[in-house]
């Protein structure tokens, strides 16, 4: 997997993961839902997803069912190629040919139909079985720079088959999820058959978890060079993306503070990068206290809560973590509500911060936000985002 660097385009294909292809539907394949949390898994890992979509007319050519005295598994020709005969399944607009329910189907970028002319069947995601008439698969991937393609879905040994050999004749380093698909087996060993076919035309057969694994020591590879340096942050270049990683924490903490009065405690303070004052929470690094590197995140939220604004909080819970700006740092930030507050402080801040306190009752908080970015003021994003989760 340490061939697949920053330099290339990565898409996840998902071949027919549709409700008459899970077990319950009208072409079932025997464990087919176990590929759905697999691929849910994969998605977010990949610079695209695009999916396949069995969509075929009701009287389609490849149903046993337009062929009298012929049943589901006959083979006969078609258009000049053998046809396997199968039950009616993934008819237009019926509930079979849907995406699985189960499948997170946000990220996906694009869905392509096959199988829609009634005189010839798709296996492939590419193109229709006689390889004349192009589902736009193809052409899309190329105008999106894509150069290696990850399939999961179904079936192994039969459109799974199809879409992978296709994709390699298109120039595509093409890669098969192996655990990620399942396969019909008709004929006993006809997927074992299939993934060899696959193999010997150059498509490489890897795990979710190898992916997966690879992905998280990606953040760690010798290839992730520094290329400038200041006192707290490095400019670090992957491949053709250059981001800025900060040196000497381990993590950012927000904090969304309520008094026991329904108030929200917002600091103001000047920030010399946007040359303006800004509305902020609480927040503050973790670990880049000297001598305390091991700083536990929780440690380091009371002692910004307290630095930043003199108070205490009976209660800390965590709200939920995110990147800040994930085309621009790899830095992630958590976000805490503090509740139950006791001053002990003054607050405002350390080594020149200037820090100034402002307790906004709950319901005005809208309004005076409003108010203070009409006053020229930034209101920092952290501030609605630790709003929206705080309110959830």
């Amino acid at each position: 997997m340490n061939d697949v660097d920053a330099m290339n385009c990565t898409a996840l294909l998902l071949v027919d993961l549709q409700n008459d292809f899970l077990p319950g539907g009208a072409l079932a394949v025997d464990r087919g839902d176990e590929v759905i949390p697999i691929a849910n898994q994969l998605q977010p890992y990949f610079h695209l997803v695009v999916a396949t979509q069995d969509f075929h007319p009701a009287d389609h050519n490849s149903f046993a069912s337009q062929h009298k005295g012929q049943c589901v598994g006959d083979v006969i020709e078609m258009n000049g190629h053998p046809q396997v005969l199968w039950p009616d399944h993934c008819v237009q607009n019926e509930v079979g040919s849907a995406l699985a329910s189960d499948l997170n189907q946000a990220s996906i970028a694009q869905v392509f139909p096959k199988g829609t002319d009634k005189r010839i069947d798709s296996y492939s995601g590419f193109f229709d079985n006689g390889g004349l008439h192009s589902t736009g698969l193809g052409d899309y991937l190329l105008s999106k720079q894509v150069t290696d393609v990850f399939i999961v879905g179904l079936a192994t040994d039969y459109c799974v088959r199809a879409t992978a050999l296709d994709s390699r004749r298109l120039g595509f380093r093409t890669w098969l999820i192996e655990d990620g698909c399942r396969g019909v087996d008709l004929k006993p060993g006809d997927c074992k058959a299939a993934i060899q076919e696959m193999e010997d035309a150059g498509v490489r057969t890897i795990s979710s978890r190898q992916w997966l694994d690879d992905k998280s020591d990606a953040t760690k590879d010798a290839s992730r060079t520094e290329i400038a340096t200041g006192k707290f942050l490095s400019l670090m270049q992957s491949g053709r993306w250059e981001y800025s990683h900060r040196k000497l924490a381990s993590d950012v903490v927000v904090i969304v503070p309520m008094t026991r009065n329904n108030e929200w405690v917002f600091i103001e303070q000047y920030r010399e990068s946007i040359g303006k004052r800004c509305i902020e929470f609480p927040a503050g690094l973790v670990g880049d206290v000297e001598g305390d590197a091991d700083e536990a995140s929780m440690d380091a939220v009371r002692r910004e809560l307290m630095e930043e604004t003199g108070f205490e909080a009976a209660r800390i819970r965590h709200l939920g973590s995110a990147s800040n700006s994930a085309g621009l740092t790899d830095e992630v930030t958590s976000i805490y509500l503090a509740e139950g507050l006791h001053r002990h402080g003054q607050g405002g801040g350390v080594d020149g911060e200037l820090i100034q306190i402002h307790l906004v009752p709950r319901n005005e908080a809208a309004a005076w936000l409003d108010r203070r970015q009409n006053e020229g003021l930034n209101v920092a994003m952290s501030v609605y985002a630790g709003l929206w989760l705080a309110a959830r």
